[in-house]
């Protein structure tokens, strides 16, 4: 039987394949070999056993538990079907499944032209000055195991176009640490054009691979280092470690640990779920019991521990706010300057929005996939939001765009001779 860590050594193989792809692509060279590397790695997890029309797999302990495996089969066949087939025959085989991708591509198009002229210059001669955005459920579609959710090859190479061409700077910036299973190890851009920003911010690695860290106080940081290791020997024990395995795993991020109890499969039974939160609100109250320095969120599928900022009286949950203000400051993403696109696809991005309209009113705001509830919230800060239904349609989009950017910039050069 396969199990959950063979689909992640898998995975880890099908990163690298499809990072040479996408340099190859810039650099005009052939990827066969890391093209069948695919195609193999597609056939051997369709071939896996199912029960109930879902992949059974091992999940240790003698556990198994069924799931979907949605994600990583559909986004492999997307990327065979893309460098096999053509543009063309990917376009064709995302219409089949999206009906409204086509129409919903345009018209964000139109919208990206009226916030941004292609012809115009804002940063480095490129009409954006900055593109900052939120990466699952954005410009990624959705996966129910984060260990396993590399970004396809195909997706990539739009975003790294529109990066190249449109904006002077580009950051990718994710709840999720930068490293050991995190935001770097999952992207495969090609190097030396996005920032990553891990841990809503807290911790980045630029384009050149500069690195740096919001300052923690000593005394904040001992306590998340002593909650973590404590942590730990709770998933030793009791059968818990199944939810290191699950969704998104388990994550010491630089300020904020986030740990699993459930995931899109409902492969833990509520009880069980449900005492295992119990068991780290237990600990946290043991090891802060005023809650000066950790913060729980629940969102039912993830637990998330946040380090507070802040003085005692005062002190808040850090958010992608706070984020993209450290970015700002450090990197100088001059978002008061505007002409910068803000891109989330839930309430926790709405802070990162509310920063960036409050630098510059001149600064745009997208947001994937919204219902009602988070379309208000989006509107009470940046009333000229566009919205879109999926990742899909941002990220071709965004290459769309970017082609009328290549046009508008030959017939200027053109005119010039």
């Amino acid at each position: 039987m396969s199990s959950l860590e063979k689909l992640y050594a898998l995975m880890r193989s099908v990163a690298d394949a499809r990072r040479r792809l996408v340099h190859g692509c810039f650099e005009d060279l052939a990827g066969s070999d890391d093209l069948d590397l695919l195609r193999r790695t597609e056939r051997e997890i369709d071939g896996w056993p199912r029960r109930n029309g879902r992949f059974v797999l091992d999940a240790g302990n003698g556990r198994q538990i069924e799931t979907s495996l949605s994600y990583e089969v559909e986004e492999l066949r997307r990327d065979i079907v893309f460098f096999e087939e053509g543009p063309a025959a990917f376009a064709r085989r995302l219409s089949q499944q999206r009906p409204d991708v086509e129409p919903e591509v345009q018209r964000l198009v139109d919208r990206l032209c009226e916030f941004f002229p292609p012809s115009g210059g804002i940063g480095a001669g490129a009409p954006l000055r900055a593109f900052i955005t939120d990466r699952d459920g954005t410009i990624n579609n959705y996966c129910g195991r984060y260990r396993s959710s590399v970004q396809p090859a195909y997706n990539a190479l739009f975003l790294c176009r529109f990066a190249l061409t449109a904006a002077a700077r580009s950051v990718i910036l994710s709840s999720a640490p930068l490293d050991d299973g995190g935001l770097i190890d999952v992207s495969v851009n090609l190097e030396n054009t996005f920032v990553y920003a891990g841990s809503k911010g807290r911790e980045y690695c630029s384009e050149s691979g500069v690195r740096g860290r919001y300052a923690i106080e000593p005394e904040r940081q001992e306590l998340l280092d002593r909650f973590n290791s404590r942590l730990k020997q709770i998933l030793e024990s009791d059968g818990n470690h199944i939810f290191t395995l699950i969704g998104s795993a388990l994550q010491f991020k630089f300020g904020q640990t986030t740990v699993a109890r459930q995931d899109v499969d409902n492969t833990v039974s509520e009880q069980k779920s449900q005492r295992f939160l119990d068991s780290v609100r237990r600990l946290v109250e043991e090891l802060d019991p005023r809650q000066r320095f950790l913060r729980i969120e629940d969102t039912g599928k993830d637990i998330e521990i946040i380090l507070t900022v802040g003085e005692d009286e005062d002190a808040g949950d850090f958010d992608k706010g706070n984020g993209i203000d450290y970015l700002d400051r450090e990197l100088g993403l001059e978002l008061e300057k505007g002409g910068a696109l803000i891109c989330g696809d839930t309430a926790s991005d709405v802070p990162m929005a509310r920063l960036a309209v409050e630098r510059s009113a001149e600064n745009a705001v997208l947001f994937v996939g919204a219902g009602e509830e988070l379309i208000s919230q989006v509107r009470a800060v940046a009333p000229a939001a566009i919205f879109v239904p999926a990742p899909d349609v941002l990220v071709m989009g965004l290459d769309r765009y970017t082609r009328t950017v290549d046009s508008k910039t030959a017939r200027r050069e053109r005119n010039d001779v």
